[in-house]
């Protein structure tokens, strides 16, 4: 191998080696976002919101969030009756009417909840865009308690 050659190899080499050490870097070093956090990103730009407001509503999504997991929480911890009557059919119907109100009504709890935080959120925007916002979000809302009830139903008849 000619002294060119291997110049050029070793410069090669050496542009690689400080490649991989510039992107291991940056990997360890950069920090993924939560969905939390993207969402308030969002909704900071979506509808320009100032810094003063964008950090009361990032404090209220914080309180929010907690009150979420714990209902996401009672979810988990429910017995679900539509998960368990296909393999327990000799469960009494009474019981399962029960359970599925309870959950039901969990679902509910945790649909007025959200309802109410994201009407929270809109009393804190600017005037027109606490509108828009309601107006974008809470039919995304009814669909998906729409689309819940759908397929409650569905597992209901099987």
């Amino acid at each position: 191998m000619s002294p060119g050659q291997r110049l050029t190899l070793f410069f090669l080499a050496a542009a690689a080696l400080v490649f991989a050490a510039l992107w291991g870097t940056r990997e360890t070093l950069w920090q993924e976002e939560s969905v939390q956090e993207i969402g308030l990103r969002w909704l900071k730009e979506e509808y320009h919101l100032d810094d003063a407001t964008f950090e009361r509503v990032s404090a209220l999504h914080r309180e929010y969030f907690v009150q979420c997991s714990q209902m996401c929480r009672k979810l988990g911890e429910a017995d679900r009756p539509l998960l368990w009557r296909n393999r327990q059919r000799n469960r009494q119907s009474v019981t399962f009417e029960a359970r599925l109100s309870k959950e039901q009504a969990l679902c509910a709890e945790c649909e007025k909840k959200a309802t109410e935080h994201l009407r929270q959120v809109a009393e804190m925007m600017p005037p027109g865009q606490g509108e828009r916002f309601l107006n974008d979000i809470l039919p995304a809302l009814e669909q998906q308690r729409r689309e819940h009830d759908r397929r409650i139903s569905s597992n209901i008849r099987r």
